[in-house]
């Protein structure tokens, strides 16, 4: 049975705590924990990509896990988990732009209710602060507390810059813009014909390349193996795409950044090894809103580079019009 009335008095009990009552500070910081990972449940419905869905669940299942801890479960938080969710915020930072005010909640569905679960977190911060002061509640669940919250922020950000503004409903004089010239995404046809362009591109060069081009949330949309490419450079054009629309920044630029003492260093050891840290990857943009990228290999990495900035250079004129 779902209910079993052992609670009708107003008490309750964990591992380590007996009959104590409901709005105990610990079961105060549980429920706050619990009404945190509520609110991620419902941004994941609204996420703009796999990616950021599969992030999301995991700090769900950490803040689950943080429950567990606090009631006497195994412990959790960790100074090695605090790094990770550190590795989380600065490689979702970099791709953003530096804050010149406030953030506004409110722009996309998912942003919005990740601004929700941010100060959900904030105040089991508070909480667990408040009960540190009595003891029992380690140093590493405060810090894994504070960073949760700071990487809610940053992804909310990620979110809202991919979502954009929501559109504004045409009015009966105005005709809706065609569905090609929207920011939602890049048609299969836009992405093959940019594809060869690049690949006649690369031929007049001498060389026979591998192209990709995937949308906004790093999803495949086209890819095309010049003849005689070599078949290694299959996957790489299409992970130097992912890398490109997932971080908005070329691989040129996040190999610089993954450098031993730079802010991403170690990045390429994330997202199952998809991340590319060499040239060949560019977003592509559209009204300056990236909503997809390029990958091409297949030559030297300085030749990769050459052509896939030709490929972003040469975009709009395939991104915004019907081909």
């Amino acid at each position: 049975m779902l209910y079993t009335k052992n609670g009708d008095n107003g008490r309750s009990a964990t591992k380590t705590r007996l009959n104590i009552p409901k709005n105990s500070p610990v079961f105060e910081l549980m429920g706050t924990l619990d009404e945190c990972v509520s609110f991620l449940g419902l941004a994941k419905q609204h996420a703009p990509s796999p990616q950021v869905s599969d992030l999301l669940e995991l700090i769900q299942k950490g803040a689950m896990a943080l429950c567990e801890e606090l009631a006497g479960g195994e412990k959790y938080a960790s100074a090695a988990r605090v790094a990770e969710l550190e590795k989380a915020i600065d490689m979702l930072t970099a791709s953003l732009p530096d804050l010149s005010s406030f953030a506004l909640p409110g722009k996309t569905p998912c942003g919005a209710a990740l601004d929700v679960a941010r100060t959900v977190a904030r105040r089991a911060e508070r909480k667990a602060v408040a009960m540190s002061t009595t003891g029992g509640i380690p140093r590493d669940m405060l810090a894994w507390l504070n960073r949760v919250s700071d990487l809610l922020f940053a992804l909310a950000r990620h979110c809202d810059q991919q979502g954009g503004e929501k559109p504004i409903a045409p009015t009966a004089n105005v005709a809706p813009a065609p569905a090609y010239a929207s920011t939602a995404g890049i048609t299969c046809r836009q992405a093959t014909a940019l594809c060869e362009a690049v690949l006649q591109k690369a031929r007049d060069n001498g060389l026979r390349l591998v192209t990709a081009v995937c949308d906004a949330g790093g999803n495949l949309v086209t890819f095309l193996r010049d003849d005689d490419a070599i078949i290694g450079s299959i996957d790489i054009a299409i992970n130097k795409a992912f890398t490109a629309a997932s971080l908005k920044m070329s691989t040129e630029e996040v190999g610089r950044l993954a450098q031993p003492g730079a802010p991403l260093f170690g990045i390429q050891h994330t997202n199952n090894g998809k991340i590319v840290i060499f040239g060949g990857g560019v977003p592509l943009l559209r009204d300056g809103v990236v909503v997809g990228a390029l990958g091409v290999s297949g030559g030297t990495a300085e030749q990769d580079t050459a052509i896939g900035q030709f490929g972003a250079q040469i975009a709009p004129q395939y991104l915004n019009k019907e081909v």
